[in-house]
């Protein structure tokens, strides 16, 4: 993929920059591209997979749904949207998403500013490679970019959906 933000760029469907964080996880969209101002990630959520609760400090989020159905929390707030859904989670606002069908489900997360999550998503990716990928080392390189785990809704969560991180963020 081609960074230079002065030129077209295409990023075909699976195509982009392959991160090893979660089933199916690439960078559609380099933060590049635009100067930093966003990265979207074309992602795939597996079924029965929750991403544990955490905030930004520097970062919003949106998540435009392509195939099948995700739940979203956000700050107490819960949603389940379907294709053409987009939800929006604001910098500094605890969020979760999950898959709780028997299908996977596609989404695009579009993330702003870019540079710095793009950033910490390449060194998750990394961390998952080395085969030394645990919560606490997870937990540890999120801070360093400002990403905070919360602990207060995840058991609920999991419960009320039939959903686990077992075999994807945590992998």
């Amino acid at each position: 993929m081609d960074p230079d933000p002065g030129k077209l760029q295409v990023a075909a469907a699976g195509a982009g920059l392959p991160l090893s964080v979660g089933e199916s996880t690439f960078v559609a969209g380099l933060a590049a591209w635009s100067e930093g101002a966003v990265s979207v990630l074309d992602q795939i959520v597996s079924p029965g997979l929750i991403v544990p609760p955490h905030l930004h400090e520097h970062e919003s989020q949106a998540s435009y749904v392509v195939s099948g159905r995700i739940g979203f929390w956000v700050d107490g707030e819960e949603v389940e949207v379907g294709p053409g859904g987009y939800v929006h989670r604001p910098v500094g606002k605890p969020h979760s998403l999950w898959n709780k069908t028997d299908e996977p489900a596609r989404m695009l997360e579009i993330t702003y500013p870019g540079t710095g999550f793009e950033r910490y998503m390449r060194a998750m990716s990394e961390l998952m490679d080395s085969g030394a990928a645990d919560p606490e080392s997870v937990a540890a390189l999120a801070a360093e970019y400002g990403v905070h785990f919360v602990a207060e809704p995840f058991a609920g969560l999991c419960e009320r959906h039939g959903v686990s991180p077992a075999g994807g963020f945590w992998k």
